[in-house]
């Protein structure tokens, strides 16, 4: 499984809030503040089309605004909220691969990939396995 950051809430145990807000474990599929993750069709399945839930091989690699403050001295333009969390999940290279049951890595840049689904799923499926890696993200800020 490849190596993946993402910035999230967190939850008393460690371990991501599951959250559609685009600050935890979920995907947008309703717009917030403008922005969504991915969209349906008209019978409510998820669009193969690379999009979905956003993540990068190293938390330095997240947009400054997603960095909590609190790591200013590891990267010095980290504006984020401190209520942010940088998690981790996998140990492989950073490519196109299968992540969980029902989903997939799709790098898009170098620096920038998003978990999707493996095939045409609903939106709440898409969700609900998204949540089913809740156990395997830990939070790494080193």
């Amino acid at each position: 499984m490849p190596l993946m950051f993402r910035t999230m809430k967190k939850e008393d145990d460690n371990h991501p809030a599951v959250d559609y807000s685009g600050k935890g474990l979920g995907v947008r599929g309703a717009a917030v503040n403008g922005q969504t993750d991915i969209s349906t069709d008209a019978s409510g399945m998820v669009i193969l089309d690379g999009s979905g839930m956003s993540v990068a091989p190293s938390w330095r690699e997240l947009p400054f605004f997603l960095i909590p403050k609190r790591l200013i001295e590891h990267a010095p333009a980290a504006r984020g909220s401190q209520s942010l969390h940088c998690f981790r999940m996998g140990d492989g290279q950073f490519i196109d691969s299968p992540i969980a049951a029902g989903l997939e890595l799709k790098v898009d840049k170098p620096l920038h990939g998003n978990i999707t689904p493996e095939e045409p799923v609903t939106l709440q499926q898409f969700q609900q396995d998204l949540a089913n890696t809740r156990g395997q993200w830990t939070i790494d800020e080193s």
